[in-house]
């Protein structure tokens, strides 16, 4: 038994496909999708991962890190030290809350070669 719904959409699939009233998708004949790599996410989790990033969610951690790298291009650019001051503190922010979502350490320890770059990005003026 057809609903009124069924009904009403079959028709307008029919008059659709008899008035080719649809864009033109002949670019889209005979090619294949893109294949996205998700070997890194389980198996299990895979289509729930498929379905939020097609929504556009973005993952904390994903956010974080863009957020990060965009404070250490602004760190790395600015000329003000009150600025640079607040942006160090921002990243320090930035990987200390990286580091609890992720359960890892990430701290800049004095011997890193990522501290002595932080370190040489920074100007002080001596006053």
């Amino acid at each position: 038994m057809k609903t009124a719904l069924n009904i009403i959409a079959e028709r307008k699939i029919e008059e659709f496909f008899r008035n080719n009233d649809g864009p033109d998708l002949s670019h889209w004949k005979n090619k294949t999708l893109p294949v996205e790599d998700m070997s890194n996410v389980p198996a299990d989790l895979r289509m729930a991962y498929k379905m939020l990033k097609n929504a556009g969610y973005i993952p904390e951690e994903v956010a974080l890190k863009k957020e990060i790298a965009r404070t250490e291009d602004l760190l790395a650019h600015c000329k003000d030290e009150k600025m640079k001051f607040k942006q160090l503190k921002k990243l320090s922010f930035l990987q200390f809350k990286l580091e609890c979502h992720m359960g890892r350490s990430l701290r800049l320890e004095s011997d890193s070669t990522y501290y002595d770059k932080v370190v040489d990005k920074v100007e002080v003026n001596n006053r």
